[in-house]
């Protein structure tokens, strides 16, 4: 083998690394991590198309989660982009931010849940989001979840 083709074959090499790693990175700068939860994005927060993996589990929403300085953010898109609703937390202490169309309509722990259609759009370690339709209103319950749940 000649010094070229050595030189070819290490050249490969270092590109077929760098195209298996470039994933990672990205992911690392998008969305940090304490290293027991799923990674979370630092902003784009009240975006239509966040750079934050979508966690709904209905393709009609789109559902994203934040972090910054110990706050965690849960925002719910519509498949449009339009930011529906967003709440933030801590721990299990939650509250609703004002953004969002139906940001009048989000229910937090001890809210009167209207009758509806209730459908749970994500549930992870850690929060919950279901939509709850009664035909005319849309509404968002959201709770942060303990251990035991």
């Amino acid at each position: 083998m000649n010094v070229y083709t050595m030189q070819v074959t290490a050249l490969r090499a270092a590109m077929l690394a760098v195209a298996m790693l470039t994933p990672t990175i990205t992911w690392a700068a998008c969305c940090p991590s304490d290293g027991n939860t799923s990674p979370k994005a630092a902003r784009g927060l009240g975006e239509s198309t966040p750079t934050a993996p979508d966690l709904a589990a209905d393709p009609a929403w789109r559902i994203y989660e934040f972090e910054r300085d110990g706050v965690r953010y849960t925002q719910v898109n519509d498949n449009l982009g339009a930011v529906r609703a967003a709440v933030g937390r801590i721990g299990e202490t939650a509250w609703v931010l004002p953004i969002g169309r139906d940001a009048d309509r989000v229910l937090l722990p001890g809210d009167a849940v209207p009758a509806g259609n209730a459908r749970v759009l994500l549930r992870s370690k850690e929060v919950e989001v279901v939509l709850i339709d009664n035909g005319t209103t849309q509404y968002w319950r959201v709770r942060a979840l303990s251990a035991t749940d």
